[in-house]
């Protein structure tokens, strides 16, 4: 399976967030290889609330196997300004992971708030900030609005594919 942008990323985390229509606040790490073909996916963590910095070693232990480049991490989640008790993790916490990833030889591609919804109620996927070292799979996120190379908008592209699933009641 090819990863081709955010959504899937979602589609595969959703299931171990939120099994029985009620979001667990679990901690999902999804791995993707050079060619953002899905490699693992993992429970870091059945008890998340928010904090990052003690569960990185957990984190890393789901992003084993041999191959793995990328990954993302999803979690039962809400908007923060909406729920002052938010599972959200800080800007900080992402961004020392992050930093920790790349001294592992690994990228984190996206950060994902998954709730009852159909929706996902928090989305930052870093696509864009990886510019050239995307594979060719990923073109469409690599000239997106956002990124450096602003070539062409990936967003047509996205409801192109997944139109459909935006708005649900839609004929």
């Amino acid at each position: 399976m090819i990863i081709q942008a955010g959504f899937d990323i979602q589609v595969l985390a959703r299931p171990y967030i939120v099994p029985n229509e009620k979001p667990l606040s679990r901690l999902v790490v999804i791995g993707l290889d050079s060619d953002m073909c899905f490699t693992s996916i993992g429970i870091a963590s059945y008890q998340f609330h928010g904090s990052l910095e003690p569960l990185f070693d957990d984190i890393f232990e789901v992003l084993t196997t041999e191959g793995t480049k990328y990954f993302a991490i999803a979690y039962g989640g809400c908007w923060q300004e909406f729920d002052f008790e938010s599972a959200e993790p800080s800007p900080a916490e992402i961004g020392k992971l992050r930093r920790l990833a790349i001294a592992r030889g690994l990228l984190m591609i996206g950060n994902y708030g998954i709730d009852e919804s159909r929706d996902t109620v928090e989305l930052h996927s870093y696509f864009d900030q990886h510019g050239r070292d995307l594979p060719e799979t990923m073109l469409h996120w690599r000239h997106s609005s956002l990124s450096k190379y602003p070539e062409c908008h990936w967003w047509q592209d996205f409801v192109k594919r997944y139109g459909h699933l935006l708005n649900p009641n839609a004929n």
